[in-house]
């Protein structure tokens, strides 16, 4: 078996963090956890500038954790990055690490803090030859896989109208259903804000949003993510309706058929879950990348598709 050393930049919450937070240690919600896990990696370093995150890094993972890109950089070559840093510092440190010629570098999503950013990442990994996988950790969960194939093989019928509510930011959170979305039906179409809501934590905007993508219409219903959080969408189509509920852990299928009371009328019939795994979500994404390097499957997330889903973001932020 082929196997690749890997380091990940930045140890914060989907770096390392969540690793500390949850009772069931077998869960594999961080970057860390997925590589770590994965018989095809070696995780080899960690970086971040907080010596205690790099403390506790190494203590769990057994390998050095560095301060800086360079530090590291001075001393090994990873074959892979996982860049799990804040957004506004991605496009930076991609052009630190792109320079040390990686086979492959995994992005937290967003892709970058604007299109202009996410652009010039997703050119300079291809002139380098660089396969670029970005974490919309949705695409390659097997219950969403399974739900895309039920949609396009038509078991719903047509799909025609839908609802998210999602709380937390249009960009940090909204913006995995615009994905989901564009993944199930294509790029946006079209859109119109409702209401320009508020800003969480006074920068990323919560409006209430139609959007089309081809002929399905989508409301976007802002939640306030100091009651509760909130990440659920409906949709609906001729022959039936999906919820994927709880973030994606909980996903069922109604399909439409004749009332059993009422002769001549249809009826919604008993939930029918789609079998998921959420729970291990971070590992679906770094096997993925695995069986890209190694076999060269195709990327269901990468630069091109995420810069897709930045792009509908920012045109529906930028219009308010």
């Amino acid at each position: 078996m082929r196997h690749f050393s890997a380091a990940v930049v930045g140890l914060g919450q989907i770096g390392q963090g969540y690793d500390y937070q949850v009772a069931d240690k077998s869960l594999t919600l961080t970057h860390a956890a997925g590589f770590a896990a994965h018989p095809g990696f070696s995780l080899s370093a960690g970086i971040d500038p907080d010596p205690r995150q790099g403390q506790r890094f190494s203590a769990k993972y057994g390998v050095k954790a560095y301060a800086t890109i360079g530090a590291l950089l001075a001393e090994q070559r990873p074959e892979v990055f996982s860049l799990a840093a804040p957004t506004p510092l991605h496009h930076g440190m991609f052009l630190e690490l792109i320079e040390a010629r990686p086979l492959a570098i995994l992005c937290e999503k967003p892709i970058a803090a604007n299109v202009a950013e996410g652009r010039e990442m997703v050119e300079r990994a291809e002139q380098a030859g660089c396969a670029l996988l970005v974490n919309y950790m949705r695409r390659f969960e097997p219950g969403v896989r399974h739900l895309k194939e039920a949609i396009e093989y038509g078991q719903f019928g047509k799909i025609y109208k839908g609802t998210v509510w999602y709380s937390k930011g249009f960009l940090n959170n909204a913006s995995h259903f615009i994905d989901l979305l564009q993944y199930f039906f294509g790029s946006m179409t079209d859109f119109k804000v409702i209401s320009p809501g508020r800003r969480w934590n006074g920068i990323d905007p919560e409006p209430d949003v139609l959007v089309q993508f081809g002929d399905a219409e989508v409301v976007f219903l802002a939640g306030r993510e100091e009651c509760f959080s909130q990440a659920e969408m409906t949709l609906i189509g001729t022959k039936g309706r999906v919820l994927y509920a709880c973030g994606g852990g909980h996903i069922e299928c109604q399909y439409a058929e004749a009332d059993p009371t009422f002769p001549g009328y249809l009826s919604l019939g008993h939930p029918e879950p789609i079998t998921n795994d959420l729970s291990h979500y971070q590992s679906h994404v770094v096997d993925a990348l695995y069986q890209g390097l190694v076999n060269g499957s195709p990327l269901a997330s990468d630069g091109k598709s995420a810069l897709g889903t930045l792009l509908t973001v920012e045109r529906i932020i930028s219009s308010q």
